[in-house]
């Protein structure tokens, strides 16, 4: 029985040294299966899903806060309309804060802030640049550093103009830009809002860059949260006007403002819509179970059909400042609410709704 033993030892390593070999001929395959997952979904990369968590909600929250309010002041001080001014200087004073709060969420949620640089230098060769066309992470990367150029100038160039930056070289190139053609003016406003655009776009369009099957599937995601961004922007520079400084409800911008809003939520409701018969069945994980709820209640009542309700009606004896004043919070609220639906329902449960 102990030869027997003896013997069999060496077969047993001879049949574990066979199955080492087998794996190593299949691994060209298992690296060929990787290349061509890439090859199908070039954005995702390989099948690893991302653990997204509130750091990317309010990042895409923030940024289309920033990119809407930044665009909705540029084309407010394109039509030149004096009585806009003061909305136009809230958009541009409040979009490059939170372009900064975006730019800090990204660096936090990197796992290691300090390595953020890496993401626009090549670490081998600095201080050569790192962008990488085909890679959502890196576009979106350069355009939150890019709208984030624009949206400086713009904000300390609205300080200026309020007399609260008095430095005196600041104030000359002030004037200086302000005394271009208005051509000149005019494409520096349009750029910044392009890129504006961009950032409230691409957060949605950088979810279809996944492998999870809800996110690859939502083709419509980039134009949801884009017209959201827009939705946003207006309640939010609407409650700054009645809040901050004193406009009423029936002053021109703020009614400019809910006229837009309004076209904006009726346009997020078909595109919701259109997008969720689309997906079909993958969209259960948003409109079904706990995160259903939270869909339908919040996203759809509170921040599309509440708002909608409340423009231009009567409720009782709410005063009119107060029901526009609801009406934009609720936008904001639902709008905040997509946002956290999209991203922590498919995820769920291998990442919690509480998870940073």
């Amino acid at each position: 029985m102990t030869a027997t033993m003896f013997a069999a030892a060496p077969l047993a390593q001879l049949a574990q040294l066979a199955q080492l070999a087998q794996l190593a001929q299949l691994a060209p395959l298992a690296q060929f299966a990787q290349f061509a997952q890439f090859a199908v979904n070039p954005q995702s990369g390989y099948a690893l899903p991302p653990r997204w968590g509130w750091y990317i909600v309010l990042y895409f929250f923030l940024g289309g806060l920033a990119a809407g309010s930044y665009a909705t002041a540029t084309l407010l001080d394109l039509v030149g309309d004096p009585r806009d001014r003061d909305a136009v200087d809230l958009g541009y004073l409040i979009a490059f804060p939170l372009v900064v709060a975006c730019g800090l969420l990204l660096v936090v949620d990197l796992g290691v802030p300090l390595r953020f640089w890496h993401m626009l230098v090549q670490s081998e060769n600095v201080p050569e640049l790192l962008f990488k066309w085909w890679s959502p992470i890196s576009v979106g990367t350069w355009v939150v550093a890019a709208f984030g150029f624009f949206a400086f100038v713009s904000f300390v160039g609205a300080l200026v103009e309020r007399g609260t930056i008095r430095w005196a070289p600041l104030v000359r190139l002030d004037r200086w830009a302000r005394a271009r053609p208005r051509p000149v003016t005019a494409l520096w406003g349009v750029l910044g809002a392009f890129f504006g655009f961009f950032l409230g776009g691409y957060t949605g369009v950088l979810v279809t860059g996944t492998s999870v099957p809800v996110w690859h599937n939502s083709q419509l995601m980039g134009a949801l949260f884009l017209i959201s961004a827009a939705s946003t922007s207006y309640a939010l520079l609407m409650i700054l006007l009645m809040r901050r400084r004193g406009r009423s409800p029936h002053d021109g911008t703020v009614e400019k403002l809910a006229r837009a809003d309004r076209w904006a939520i009726l346009m997020e409701i078909v595109v919701l819509a259109v997008m969720v018969a689309l997906l079909g069945r993958l969209a259960r994980p948003i409109v079904a179970g706990g995160f259903g709820v939270v869909f339908w209640l919040g996203v759809v009542l509170v921040g599309l059909l509440v708002p909608l309700a409340l423009h231009g009606r009567r409720v009782g004896r709410m005063s009119e400042e107060r029901r526009a004043t609801l009406g934009a919070a609720c936008v904001l609220a639902g709008g905040l609410l997509l946002r956290f639906v999209v991203v922590m329902a498919p995820q769920w449960p291998g990442v919690r709704p509480w998870s940073l």
